[in-house]
């Protein structure tokens, strides 16, 4: 048999092999914690990067996704800028390559580029190192891509931008506002050919087990009013990448496969320009990963449209989760406690998703020990489940251009009705309270409300103490309005002649000994 079929072969049982696992996790590895918040002693650099592998593979993670870039890399790159071309190590904070950076950053910023220059210096390749301390560790390497990462945008002369972006102002979008105006547009064969360097580099120098373009880091590849012109140009860039990554595998003897990241809902996908179920149906990806961008955890992504688009493929079909918990749009966030991380993992997983994707969950999210409980419970639905979990209600953080979206909260009104996938209840023993947050209104606010899930009236237990501007009020659901479903309708409705303005609404699912 020949090497290239095999080889499609071998790709096609791991492809299946990977979406029928229960027992995998996806990690995306954003470089800056690294870089950011290790100390790396004279001549110790590859030993304290092993060290920070051996602690995300401690965690219970099966797939490790290594970011090597955003608008420069953080390696030592033929074709693209590295983070510290230009800084002078020895040189003031205020020297050019810092001038534009706000004063009080510019500790932070030198610690970070000056570990990712040591690591260089000390003759460490950092995709490298960490693609080999994975394997050591029983983990798959990958490596993940920016396709159009935009931070600082709001400071132009920063040095996160590199030369690239820098100097060719006219291959950035078009007709469009806001932060995201000057992502670069891909409907330019400059933009695509810039980055499909980036994707032939880390091809020939490294050897992972799988290449991911995180479209999520930005969605927003072409001009305004241009992105369904643009999606045919996209497929065709893909349809290279592709076959790049199938000439890399036969170099290296072993499947290599292509993921993507792309927004949570299939139609804002494709009316962004980004096509994955297309992609899916042509063979041109592997795996497939529906996430929020950055705002917020959404905790009922629409796995089953997605797997309805998808249809017979044979894509592995990943949830993500993010690491931020907001309620209200512009509100404010907090980062997920473990029990809200549980119960986002629990909805991906009982919806039918291959596994759980984490972004930026870094190692410092939760204290160590519910850390490597809360991620190692992750990786199956059968795991998860024994853990106390709460689910909220967010909002989609990426809309479609043009599209009419009106989030659930904040919810103004005499009453007002969500819906929320709790998940299953593993035991009828289990104990459910749902905590509504409402802005305060004069005299009180718990006494005059009513809540009922599935039609069913729930006990009154009291109002917590104010969270911020909010008036918590908690209540218990009984056991039997929880029976015959996963997704349960609240409703909140108010006794009090003044309308109520809801913020907040969580469903807290637990074993009676655990608060």
């Amino acid at each position: 048999m020949k090497p290239t079929i095999l080889l499609s072969l071998l790709a096609l049982v791991q492809v299946a092999l990977g979406a029928q696992s229960s027992s995998r996790l996806y990690y995306n590895q954003d470089d800056t914690d690294f870089f950011w918040s290790s100390q790396i002693p004279a001549g110790k650099a590859g030993e304290t990067l092993d060290g920070f592998v051996d602690g995300i593979a401690r965690a219970g993670v099966t797939v490790f996704l290594c970011n090597i870039n955003a608008r420069r890399t953080n390696y030592r790159s033929q074709v693209w800028d590295a983070y510290w071309d230009g800084y002078d190590p020895a040189g003031p904070d205020d020297q050019p390559f810092l001038a534009s950076i706000p004063r009080s950053e510019v500790a932070a910023y030198r610690k970070g580029i000056g570990n990712m220059l040591a690591v260089y210096q000390q003759g460490v390749d950092y995709p490298a190192r960490v693609i080999q301390r994975c394997r050591h560790d029983k983990m798959s390497p990958w490596i993940t891509l920016r396709m159009n990462d935009c931070h600082e945008n709001n400071i132009p002369a920063h040095p996160f931008h590199g030369s690239f972006w820098v100097k060719n102002p006219q291959l950035r979008r078009k007709n469009c506002s806001g932060y995201f105006a000057t992502c670069l547009d891909y409907a330019n064969p400059e933009v695509r050919a810039f980055y499909m360097s980036l994707v032939a580099e880390a091809l020939d120098r490294y050897d992972p087990d799988g290449l991911e373009l995180d479209f999520m880091r930005e969605p927003y590849v072409f001009s305004a009013d241009k992105e369904r012109e643009g999606a045919p140009i996209l497929t065709g860039w893909m349809r290279e990448v592709r076959k790049r990554v199938g000439d890399a595998a036969t170099k290296r003897g072993h499947p290599i496969r292509l993921g993507v990241r792309v927004p949570s809902r299939p139609e804002v996908a494709v009316a962004m320009g980004l096509d994955a179920v297309s992609w899916a149906k042509e063979g041109l990806i592997d795996v497939l990963v529906t996430t929020p961008r950055w705002a917020t955890l959404e905790f009922d992504l629409p796995i089953s449209q997605w797997r309805q688009a998808l249809g017979n493929t044979k894509v592995a079909l990943l949830g993500g989760l993010e690491v931020l918990y907001r309620p209200v749009p512009g509100g404010p966030a907090s980062t997920v406690s473990p029990a809200l991380a549980i119960g986002a993992a629990t909805s991906v997983l009982s919806q039918g998703a291959d596994t759980v994707y984490l972004f930026n969950y870094f190692p410092g999210t939760f204290p160590p020990p519910a850390y490597q409980e809360t991620l190692q419970a992750m990786a199956s639905l059968k795991s998860v489940q024994k853990l106390p979990r709460r689910v909220g209600v967010t909002y989609c953080d990426i809309t479609a251009p043009g599209e009419q979206y009106r989030p659930p909260l904040p919810a103004t009104g005499k009453d007002a009705t969500f819906q929320i996938r709790l998940g299953p209840v593993p035991d009828r023993h289990w104990l459910c309270d749902v905590v509504v947050g409402v802005a305060p209104a004069p005299g009180g606010v718990g006494s005059a409300l009513t809540l009922r899930v599935n039609g069913t009236p729930c006990e009154f237990l009291g109002d917590e103490s104010a969270k911020g501007d909010l008036r918590l009020t908690s209540f218990r659901v009984p056991a039997s309005a929880l029976k015959g479903t996963e997704v349960h309708e609240v409703k909140v409705a108010s006794e009090a002649p003044a309308p109520l303005s809801i913020r907040q609404v969580e469903m807290f699912l637990r074993p009676p000994d655990k608060r």
